[in-house]
């Protein structure tokens, strides 16, 4: 079968499971082709589908990725975003989640460590995803695959002031929970979508932001080489985070990474957890807020301070950690303009999150600190 028409069948088979019709079928195919991490995580749904009721005993009725169907799309989610986050549908029970981790760097002792993870938080009355089965942890084609429950509500209106103050008094609480053994004290922070090549302490994100660059640096073209060079130093001298309380935390803790109703969210997402520097998490959460409005960073930062109060050095290295996933963002969106055939320069004033935002920061900052006094 040619390449047209193997994309063809696809584009049938996924307006099947979606109900949609071939044409927006197709849009969505396209749209998803195109994203970053799609091609590190490939599997069958038919073979996964198989694996999964062997392992567990159900009948599956249905099998997609949670962003096929435009009636599970994560609010403000596009297709192709979510590719290895299925929804699971059987005949008897609530649906699941299942997510398949099939890059050839994760590990599947990662994926267990994640499942530790969720029981530590189930133990602890904390609002996280749970497991949906005693053993939710199998290993398809020699990849792991974790299963957990499905909830209902949808990702919040990140409008909200009182959505954003919640999240920050749930990372407050997941920054006070008591040290834990195992998988709870492994290294964590780090973002948990780049393939598991970099997994650990909010550090791999700047190892990873610069692996991004370096992938590509060949590619550059002369007339961008100045940009290429600016980027990779603001990388070089970023803030590590190292040195800083530490707490179990989250690897991508914002709006995106809770479901369910304002006053009863709960937070998904647990694969970059561990135990690292508590501030960029809370920093994240500040630099998402202040997307929508300043005043949402106040909200955030009053959440928060219910739990936990920063110290000195981290009011003051605050500034500089706002920058850190912003930073790994412009790499990847650079990496990405450069494969499709185009050198972003400066004059094009890519990328859409900033080079230098030095000045936004330090108002994101100043806000978040008279917030929390």
């Amino acid at each position: 079968m040619t390449k047209q028409g193997s994309f063809k069948r696809a584009v049938r088979q996924h307006a099947r499971r979606s109900g949609q019709r071939y044409t927006e079928a197709r849009a969505d195919l396209e749209i998803a082709g195109r994203q970053p991490f799609v091609h590190a995580r490939p599997f069958e749904h038919a073979a996964i589908t198989a694996h999964l009721e062997a392992r567990y005993g159900i009948r599956i009725t249905s099998l997609a990725s949670i962003d096929d169907d435009p009636n599970t799309r994560p609010r403000d989610s596009w297709p192709g975003h979510y590719p290895a986050t299925l929804l699971v549908k059987c005949t008897d029970g609530p649906p699941w989640i299942a997510r398949i981790f099939s890059s050839p760097a994760d590990q599947v002792s990662r994926v267990e460590g994640d499942a530790d993870i969720l029981r530590f938080l189930a133990g602890h009355n904390f609002p996280a995803e749970r497991v949906a089965h005693e053993e939710p942890v199998s290993v398809f084609n020699g990849s792991g695959v974790i299963v957990t429950k499905f909830v209902e509500g949808g990702r919040p209106d990140t409008r909200e002031a009182a959505v954003h103050h919640e999240l920050g008094s749930l990372l407050g609480r997941l920054h006070s929970l008591p040290a834990g053994g195992g998988a709870v004290a492994r290294d964590g922070g780090a973002d948990e979508s780049g393939g598991g090549l970099h997994v650990g302490r909010p550090k791999e994100d700047l190892a990873a932001a610069m692996s991004f660059l370096v992938s590509v640096e060949d590619a550059v073209a002369p007339e961008g080489r100045e940009g290429f060079e600016l980027l990779r130093d603001r990388v070089e001298n970023a803030d590590d985070a190292e040195g800083l309380p530490q707490a179990l935390t989250h690897g991508n803790y914002h709006a995106w990474s809770a479901v369910g109703t304002p006053g009863d969210l709960v937070i998904v997402g647990w694969a970059g957890s561990g135990r690292g520097p508590r501030l960029p998490a809370l920093a994240w959460l500040l630099t998402t807020a202040a997307e929508g409005d300043l005043t949402l960073v106040d909200a955030a930062a009053r959440g928060y301070s219910e739990h936990v109060q920063l110290t000195d050095e981290e009011i003051q290295r605050l500034p500089g950690i706002l920058g850190m996933k912003p930073l790994w963002l412009a790499c990847i969106q650079y990496r990405e303009s450069v494969r499709s055939g185009h050198t972003p320069t400066l004059d094009d004033g890519w990328p859409s999150w900033g080079v230098d935002r030095s000045e936004h920061s330090r108002r994101i900052a100043a806000r978040a600190i008279a917030a929390f006094r």
